[in-house]
């Protein structure tokens, strides 16, 4: 077998098959663009594991009778949180930050607190309103370990 190569850069290569001479020319293979891969990537969760779990119980409760999952939303979480540290250092209470709002003191998980806020007809009733879509869940411990709990709702 003879490689050749001609002034345009084209190969021609001399075979022997069954015993004929052929030349067969071969040209450059194209370039062919391949993209760089996409990676999708989930967003990271928001939240520590217990706030969504909350969301998700809430969740649970809400599409078990009917009503739409309600979205987490990150500013509503920051918030819910924030609230929760400020009732960690003084007492429980609620906020003033115009939400629809959950407060929880000394629940232990969020099985117990989502379960508290549904025996009590006033969190019931936030938990389970068709004209919110949002929520945000925070909660914290203070020094001594008690838990702290908000949930907002928008």
């Amino acid at each position: 077998m003879t490689y050749l190569r001609s002034a345009f850069g084209v190969a021609v290569v001399a075979l022997a098959l069954y015993g004929l001479n052929q030349v067969v020319t071969l040209a450059p293979a194209p370039v062919v663009y391949c993209p760089p891969p996409v990676v999708v990537r989930k967003p990271a969760p928001v939240g520590n594991p217990y706030e969504r779990e909350v969301i998700r119980l809430t969740n649970l409760e809400r599409t078990s009778r009917g009503l739409k999952p309600l979205k987490t939303n990150t500013k509503m979480m920051a918030d819910a949180r924030q609230w929760s540290k400020v009732q960690a250092g003084s007492r429980m209470h609620h906020s003033k930050m115009g939400y629809g709002e959950n407060v929880a003191v000394g629940q232990e998980t969020p099985a117990a607190v989502t379960r508290a806020w549904m025996l009590s007809p006033g969190h019931r009733r936030n938990i389970m309103s068709s004209r919110y879509s949002e929520i945000g869940v925070g909660y914290v411990q203070d020094g001594r370990g008690r838990a702290y709990w908000t949930q907002v709702f928008r």
